[in-house]
């Protein structure tokens, strides 16, 4: 994959959960919204460790081109929010193993 497919997908992603994250909640549900975010964090969680910090910085690099402050503040914690730098699971399979 080409780097400015990776960077694009990654920029149209952080922009779309932070576009949904920021709606009022008269216009999505919320719990909808939670089921979508949850599946999304499923699929990111099968990733390798190095793809998923590859993709955090992704997002952080998109959220400084944001030119709203309230989106670049909301698309710089969708790595956090999806745990994408959480290693835990990783080192809980390294000593199983």
């Amino acid at each position: 994959m080409s780097d400015t497919l990776l960077t694009t997908l990654a920029t149209a992603m952080a922009q779309l959960v932070t576009a949904i994250d920021l709606t009022d909640e008269d216009d999505v549900d919320p719990d909808l919204a939670t089921t979508w975010f949850e599946d999304v964090a499923d699929h990111l969680g099968r990733l390798s460790a190095e793809d998923r910090h590859r993709l955090a910085a992704l997002f952080r690099e998109a959220a400084m081109d944001e030119t709203r402050p309230e989106f670049r503040e909301a698309m710089l914690e969708v790595p956090e929010n999806f745990g994408l730098e959480d290693d835990d699971e990783d080192e809980y399979d390294d000593d199983a193993a």
